[in-house]
């Protein structure tokens, strides 16, 4: 597919293996210089109508560079126009009229050449671009599993769809704009040395050192603004990480702790600022400096120049020095001195787009060794299904120094139903690995039906194998769509069997939109069971011969697991198929032909379930009876159910009344469904007023660096009308031949001089300007952000679940929107000030001299104004509309590569591909349809300046002509002005941000203003001298804001005694976790109440509650930082000691001591240099450090491997037997929490059973006692 897409192009060789890592550069490369393709291959998927477009749009691009120096060709033939001899105003006026032809008629070449520039490059680079991005996805699929584990593929989507946005941008318009500034720097450098070589080289001579001073600045300013941005990443972190575990931080009262450490981070992200102000100030200042400095030196030596020429016997003949000679050289070198200087952004474009082709291409070009998009390889007419692992040994690319395989030989029959058990790390979803052919053995050979599977074709290999696994992935799209995906082109009909057999019709059904239901993000909108299913569905409707269940049940509730193991044995039993389960819960697998057991790297045992247990010491043996000891009493519980009928579901102790139910919708979990309720989404542009006043108000403290950056602005904008009116008057003195030569030279001298003083001023005025206002802008963001974030942890947890206030949208408020608002402050103060006093300065000179013609140039004011800042958005184009047009396509290829096991297993890759491409399509049409309005955008911009001095000198001869104003009045009026318009462009375009900032202020003061509806940071509310811990729920009654018409709780009543254990059983959806939810305050009742001994706790301070109550859940949140400070969230200033203590009563000490930094070590974002059951045990501990008198356990141990399970339900013992404590235990596993001192069983929004385990057992048809039948084969196995 790739050699198709590029046809004959060139290829670029791609980054030995040895010099890449992760698809990209090497530590070498790294360390040293950057590869770069040549810039033959950055084109590399260009065709002839691409090298046509790129011929066309460098010829016009060179032509719209190569105009502006011929611009001050004219304008020196004009100025030297309006100097008449003997008076001669009528051919004055004539010669003016057809130079002003000439500007025209220039201006209208260089529109038509810029739209063809920017056209054509944009075109073609958009043409090139989208072979590019299909390429890349297909050298991305088709990578072998191991690419992947070595490539980090959180970032790996960020970084390809960056990447091609730089290629791109490398390989478009920078292309054009580099030809542009190169003719224009060439052409303007050669007009100024052939009109007048000696002024030119004195110039020449002084720029290198404007060159390299602003180098060097620029340098220094991007390395503060490089610090600048990583000092607020860091302060984003910690942001990032508080809003995506805010129940965590809600359940700990980490509130004040986790504000004031994003503080901290802010007050280095504002140092860091503030330099970045004062470098920005800096380099502006002396770049300005050395321009007016160059100005000093040019106009005092061309004044010797014409004084020389002109002024001193023997007269100058030919070729003579004049003020028109000496302002064409003079701004023609300047003019190309600058077009070298802005063709520095577009050279680094072009470098950049070289060195991310050289790791893009790499990657396209990287030979996979095990290539899915490839054809090749044999097939088999038909499959029987026989599985052999032979000798084999194995080792994950990611981990090469870890053998996983150390000699495994295993033989599965044709049809064989295998199960393989052992420890955690023994290998189990390896073999599952080699059998699709993820990665192929270090050594040994895996073999269907006697052939080695590297001879098959890997896409018509894992045409045969279904996999289902423990957590399944589905895809952005509809339910039918992630059936179909197991057969490409699937009927409805057959969607609609698989769905059926799976057990998922039904529920399915029962949603509005049937099978056209969106799933959400990776299935969000369904619950466990539900995608469990639709992933069965779609290995049904694939209909393999082989079929691998990698934990496909571990994490589910009873009733989930019940149902989708009813699907899984329906797909059993259809057809002989031969299969392999892992599976930790052994009563899943052991119905199995044969039982292996794994155990570092080989098979220890294999046999039936009866054979193995008959093995004395055995492996298989010790691991039954490790979970035999889990649960002493499943033996009497299986005795009972067995004797006892198990049919309909009966109403127990407390029956349930007839209600009527509200049609199910799609879920985004069991039970903490998303809840709006308290969602309050951002305002609407213009749906909020701020004021300003309140805005200024918290600038206040910084009144007098305001003062300063005011004082700076004031200068600052006063110098560019002075700048044109000192250029004016030295447009006068070079044609005032009434002075002596030395009098000319001084005059030259005099007026050099205020140029070198109105450069420092300008210096020292950036530098105040930019400081001063900097200082004020970061505090005030610092201040917004500080704000901002606080209101933000201070929400109710409830009104974070409203997709307007996902922690990245927050994230983007607090990082964007606070930043924006600088524009409503001292931004605005900055530009209205430099407006107000270059407008005011302009004018005034203007009107002084000639109000007619001030009254013309007001005319063309704007335009130069627009010219101004067109000119400058030209050479720093935004890549927003990219970025936009894109996002589809991004999200994509970030779920393909999230799920890229997924996507291989079930031969995804063309139709990812081909939804991919299309959306790149799309995205490539409307950046076509923009590039022609930004190249007639481009084209004025570059003309307007033409345009306008055909008018104002055509006005400025006529006026003339007729003795209206004289030479030096229109030449002051027309410098002052338009010197005028390049600062106002530059205010206007810092300004031309107002409307988002007032959007975002008044997003941002939403949030700061908005009540919670549960206050979380108060000191209201009343305090209990002493807990006992009785919990009562009283007639409550809830729904989830985002289901309101789905009540999870209807009449919900339990009594909880204080100091005893209740276990609240249930089906998924019946509100075990929602109970949790309740307690915490997460939410509260529509009715009835939540009591803690005897008292409401909606009237109780909510700090105070959630300081006596502790929750362990399933997934442990870790925070970023010691293994010591997050067990010291449990209780803020424990002393090392008691953090020891609470490790070694959780299980942890020993393990934390074998790691070299102890209690210091880092536990990584999230927990992720912990294993799982490490992370549960610093959470227990973080809990026992709590010491609370409620304990909330939910689903505590229900994702864990056996051994994992064991030591972690230890763990949780050991809390539980500390002090007497009222505790709530939620577990699907029933051996869990038989012996709780009540069992409340919940259906439909009720109670309706409750007892003690023998007590629930004894009731006839009891939903607990159905429940526990359906265990019954895990009690078989106990025995």
């Amino acid at each position: 597919m790739t050699t198709a897409l590029q046809g004959n192009a060139p290829v670029a060789p791609h980054p030995p293996a040895a010099e890449r890592e992760a698809g990209g550069l090497s530590k070498k490369a790294k360390a040293g210089r950057t590869n770069l393709v040549s810039i033959r291959h950055l084109f590399r998927y260009a065709d002839r109508t691409d090298v046509v477009l790129m011929g066309i749009g460098s010829v016009a691009a060179i032509a719209t560079g190569t105009a502006q120096p011929l611009r001050v060709l004219l304008f020196g033939n004009v100025v030297t126009t309006f100097n008449p001899v003997d008076g001669a105003y009528d051919h004055m006026l004539h010669e003016v009229a057809n130079i002003s032809l000439s500007f025209l008629a220039m201006g209208l070449a260089v529109v038509t050449a810029g739209f063809i520039q920017v056209v054509a490059w944009t075109n073609t680079s958009t043409r090139q671009s989208e072979r590019l991005r299909s390429a890349y996805i297909a050298g991305i699929l088709k990578q072998d599993i191991g690419w992947f584990d070595v490539s980090n593929p959180q970032s790996l989507s960020a970084e390809i769809t960056e990447s091609v946005l730089v290629i791109q941008d490398g390989m478009g318009r920078k292309v054009g704009d580099c030809w542009n500034c190169i003719s224009m720097a060439v052409s303007g450098i050669a007009i100024g040395f052939t009109s007048g070589w000696k002024l030119s080289a004195v110039v020449v001579a002084f720029l290198p050192v404007l060159v390299v001073g602003l180098a060097c600045m620029m340098k220094t300013t991007a390395r503060a603004v490089q610090n600048a941005i990583k000092a607020y990443g860091q302060a984003g972190a910690v942001a990032e990480e508080a809003l995506s575990n805010i129940r965590t931080v809600h359940v700990f009262n980490s509130i004040s702790p986790t504000a004031a450490k994003y503080n901290g981070a802010l007050h280095l992200a504002e140092a860091a600022g503030i330099k970045k102000g004062l470098m920005t100030g800096l380099g502006g200042g002396f770049t300005f400096m050395m321009i007016f400095a160059t100005y000093a030196v040019a106009i005092s030596y061309g004044a010797v120049l014409v004084a020389t020429d002109n002024l001193t016997q023997p007269a100058c003949t030919s070729n003579c020095y004049d003020g028109g000679k000496v302002l064409t050289v003079f701004f023609g070198v300047i003019m190309g001195a600058m077009a070298l200087g802005q063709a520095n952004p577009s050279i680094d474009a072009i470098v950049s787009a070289r060195a991310a082709a050289y790791t893009a291409y790499g990657t396209i070009d990287r030979p996979s060794k095990i290539d899915a998009l490839s054809m090749d390889g044999a097939t088999l007419s038909s499959v029987e299904g026989r599985i052999e692992l032979v000798d084999v040994e194995f080792h994950y690319p990611s981990r090469p120094h870890i053998p996983v395989c150390k000699g495994y030989s295993l033989t599965i029959a044709a049809g064989e139903r295998v199960a393989l058990v052992g420890p955690s790390g023994s290998g189990k979803s390896t073999i599952v690995s080699l059998v699709e052919r993820f990665y192929d053995p270090v050594h040994g050979v895996v073999k269907l039906d006697g052939v080695d599977v590297k001879m098959l074709s890997v896409r018509w290999l894992r045409q045969q194998i279904g996999l289902v696994g423990q957590e399944p992935c589905l895809f952005a799209s509809s339910i039918a769509a992630n059936i179909a995906y197991g057969k490409p082109g699937a009927t409805i009909d057959e969607i609609h069997d698989a769905a059926k057999r799976a057990n998922a019709f039904e529920f399915i059904q029962s949603f509005p939109q049937g099978f056209d239901t969106l799933v959400g993000d990776r299935g969000a909108q369904l619950s466990g069971g539900q995608k469990q299913r639709i992933a069965i569905a779609r290995a049904i409707i694939k209909n393999p011969a082989i079929l691998l269940l990698d934990e496909a049940t571990s994490a589910l509730d009873t009733e989930s697991e019940r149902i989708v193991q009813a699907s899984l044995d329906a797909l059993l039993t259809d057809r002989k198929r031969t299969t392999i389960i892992i599976a930790h819960r052994l009563a899943t697998i052991r119905n199995a032909d044969r039982i292996v057991v794994l155990s570092e790297g080989k098979v220890v045992e294999d046999g039936t379930h009866d054979h193995l247990m008959a093995i004395e010491n055995g492996q298989y043996r010790l691991l039954v009876q490790a979970q035999s000891r889990a649960s002493p009493r499943k033996k009497d519980m299986a005795k009972t159910t067995a004797t006892q009928d198990g049919g309909d579901i009966a109403k127990g102790f407390f029956p349930e009344s007839p209600t009527q139910h509200a049609a199910p919708i799609p879920v985004t979990a069991d039970d903490d469904a998303p809840s709006t309720a308290s969602a309050m989404p951002l305002p609407l542009g213009g749906s909020l007023r701020v004021p300003y006043g309140r805005i200024w108000s918290m600038s206040r403290p910084e009144w007098g660096y305001m003062v300063v950056g005011s004082l700076g602005s004031l200068v600052t904008g006063a110098t560019f009308p002075l700048w044109g009116y000192l250029l004016s008057n030295c447009i006068v003195l070079f044609f005032n031949f009434r002075l002596t030569a030395d009098e000319m030279k001084m005059e030259g001298l005099k007026w050099s001089m205020y140029f070198l003083i109105l450069g420092l001023g300008y210096c020292v005025g950036n530098v105040a300007q930019s400081y001063g206002f900097s200082v004020v802008s970061e505090r005030l963001t610092t201040r917004l952000r500080a704000m901002g974030f606080a209101a933000m942890l201070r929400q109710e947890v409830g009104w974070y679940d409203a997709p307007e206030h996902s922690a990245g949208a927050l994230l983007a408020s607090l990082s964007t929107d606070c930043a924006l608002i600088q524009k409503m402050s001292a931004d605005l103060l900055k530009n209205v000030l430099n407006v107000i006093v270059c407008m005011v300065i302009g004018f005034s000179i203007a009107f002084y001299h000639s109000w007619q013609m001030t009254l013309a140039l007001l005319a063309v004011f704007p335009l130069m104004g627009f010219a101004s800042k067109m000119r400058a958005k030209s050479f720093n184009p935004t890549k927003e509309e990219d970025k936009e047009g894109d996002v589809k396509a991004g999200a994509v290829l970030s779920e393909a590569i999230g799920a890229i096991r997924t996507v291989a297993s079930f031969g995804m890759e063309d139709e990812i591909q081909a939804q991919f491409t299309a959306l790149v399509g799309a995205a490539a049409t409307e950046t076509r349809r923009a590039g022609l309005s930004m190249g007639l955008v481009f084209g004025l911009s570059q003309a307007m300046m033409f345009f306008a001095m055909a008018f104002l000198f055509w006005f400025g001869g006529y006026l003339i002509s007729h003795h209206i104003i004289v030479f030096g009045d229109m030449f002051s009026v027309l410098m002052s002005l338009m010197m005028s318009s390049f600062g106002l462009g530059t205010a206007t375009q810092a300004l031309g941000g107002m409307g988002k900032a007032k959007q975002a202020a008044a997003n941002v003061f939403a949030i700061v203003d908005r009540v919670p509806t549960i206050q979380s940071v108060t000191n209201e509310g009343q305090t209990l001298p002493l807990v006992a811990g009785k919990i009562e729920f009283q007639h409550v009654q809830f729904a989830y804001p985002s289901r309101p018409q789905s009540l999870v709780y209807k009449d919900y009543n339990l009594v909880i005694e204080a100091g005893t254990t209740v276990a609240l059983v249930g089906s998924s959806g019946s509100g075990k976790s929602t109970a949790i939810g309740l307690l915490e305050r997460f939410y509260d009742p529509l009715a009835g109440r939540v009591l803690l001994d005897g008292v409401d706790i909606r009237t109780l301070n909510l700090t105070w509650l959630r300081s006596h109550i502790s929750l362990v859940g399933q997934e442990p949140v870790l925070f970023v930082g010691t293994i010591a400070d997050n067990i010291a969230t449990g209780k803020p200033g424990a002393s090392p000691a008691e953090i020891e203590a609470a490790a070694v009563m959780a299980n942890a000490h020993d393990f934390i001591e074998l790691f070299p930094d102890k209690y210091t070590t880092q536990v990584g974002d999230r927990g992720i240099q912990l294993s799982g059951g490490q992370k549960q045990r610093i959470a227990i501990a973080r809990a026992i450090l709590r010491d609370p008198e409620v304990l909330l356990l939910d689903e505590a141990t229900s994702a864990l491997d056996n051994e994992s399970e064991r030591i972690v339900q230890a763990s949780l013992d050991a809390l539980m037997e500390m002090k007497k404590r009222t505790t709530i235990v939620v577990a699907h596993r029933l051996t869990i929490i038989q012996s709780a001192d009540l069992i409340a069983v919940a259906h439909e929004g009720r109670i309706v059973e409750q007892g003690t385990h023998d007590q629930l057992l004894n009731v006839p048809s009891g939903l607990y006692r159905t429940l526990v039948a359906r265990q019954v084969d895990a009690a078989a196995v106990s025995e």
